[in-house]
């Protein structure tokens, strides 16, 4: 997601500290507040998620409580994409004074940027550039938000600087004057300088405040941050952990359906039998005929010939990902598999752009159909 953010340094925030509010005590379990976002289109409710993103809820929350967002406006708008605000004001000059330090990328979470999803904007990577910069991009979010107006899965994975897009929660009340934003007449604004072309409201579409008016439990927020920090570190020094911790969640899945346990051979090949067959098995130079679906662990479909109703013939001798040669030839024709693929049996770190990114860890669903 594009921003203009200016990076000023990466140190964590200490938990928020706001004014009493007598609606925080409003219930729920505190970790879910409510805020309302007054525009002058109408009124947006937004339910945060601090379970999950505690660190990017806590940052949204102390620039709320500061009045950052108030007379600031949605100065990006893409009807087929997202509206982008938190930034600059109504003149279209970036507001800079208070902003805050880049928070870390609560992006390993399982939230989605799907339809009403509310996600923080911060700065990618150029092709090619140092970690630190890799680095730095990923973790440059500051005050800039965006609204998601259709669902876009594409942002729920690792991008070139080898991050994701945080969603921190989703439209409760007022789709309505988000569909309204999304739809206004917009241009190429002179003070906004963008290769997209016509993306400023022709109207300037104002914040006026935007208000806690839920339930927030300031203890259990300021745990869950110093939780979230621990996590980010341990992911950053092993940047398979999360791909891992899904894929078991995917295998313990399938074992339960299936009532068969994961095999998992020495190469590093993993899986799940879901259904036997009782044909033969190929030989080692044979063709073979298979139906398959392909998913990222992030839960991304990247191909099918299900879909396609196309069955797709190979040779077990080559032409296709080292780890499907390994799963396949093992099968028996009418066995249906589950194939968990490290990425060095799959696309490495080259990846298959722009669907799979490097290093990744692949899971098909492959049925041998026949042998040629």
């Amino acid at each position: 997601m594009k921003s203009v953010l200016v990076l000023v340094g990466l140190s964590a925030m200490p938990a928020l500290v706001l004014a009493a509010n007598p609606q925080e005590t409003k219930g729920g379990d505190g970790l879910h507040p409510r805020v309302k976002m007054t525009t002058s289109l109408g009124d947006i409710v937004l339910e945060l998620d601090a379970e999950k993103t505690p660190i990017t809820v806590d940052n949204f929350l102390r620039y709320a409580q500061d009045g950052f967002y108030d007379g600031t406006v949605f100065h990006r708008v893409k009807s087929d994409f997202m509206i982008q605000g938190g930034g600059f004001t109504s003149e279209m000059d970036e507001k800079k004074a208070g902003l805050r330090e880049p928070i870390l990328n609560e992006w390993r979470t399982g939230l989605k940027n799907v339809r009403g999803a509310i996600a923080m904007a911060r700065k990618g990577a150029r092709p090619g550039a140092a970690e630190m910069e890799r680095r730095q991009a990923v973790n440059s979010a500051t005050s800039q938000f965006f609204i998601n107006v259709v669902d876009n899965a594409r942002l729920d994975l690792p991008q070139a600087d080898g991050g994701a897009y945080c969603a921190f929660g989703k439209v409760v009340e007022g789709i309505d004057v988000v569909d309204r934003i999304r739809n206004t007449k917009v241009i190429a604004h002179p003070k906004y300088s963008t290769q997209e072309g016509a993306v400023t409201p022709e109207e300037p579409i104002v914040i006026s405040k935007v208000e806690l008016v839920g339930d927030l439990d300031r203890g259990r927020l300021a745990e869950r941050v110093e939780a979230s920090k621990k996590r980010i570190v341990a992911y950053d020094a092993d940047p398979l952990a999360y791909q891992e911790e899904l894929a078991a969640e995917i295998i313990r899945k399938a074992e339960q359906e299936s009532g068969n346990t994961v095999q998992k051979a020495p190469s590093g090949l993993r899986y799940v039998t879901l259904k036997a067959g009782d044909g033969p098995t190929p030989q080692p130079t044979d063709e073979v005929e298979v139906h398959y679906t392909g998913w990222l662990v992030y839960g991304n479909k990247f191909d099918s010939s299900v879909d396609r109703k196309e069955p797709f013939t190979f040779s077990l001798t080559g032409g296709v990902i080292k780890g499907w040669l390994e799963g396949v030839a093992s099968m028996k024709v009418g066995e249906k598999r589950k194939l968990i693929i490290p990425p060095k049996l799959g696309y490495a770190n080259r990846g298959s752009p722009p669907k799979i990114p490097p290093d990744s860890i692949l899971v098909f669903d492959v049925e041998l159909l026949g042998i040629k």
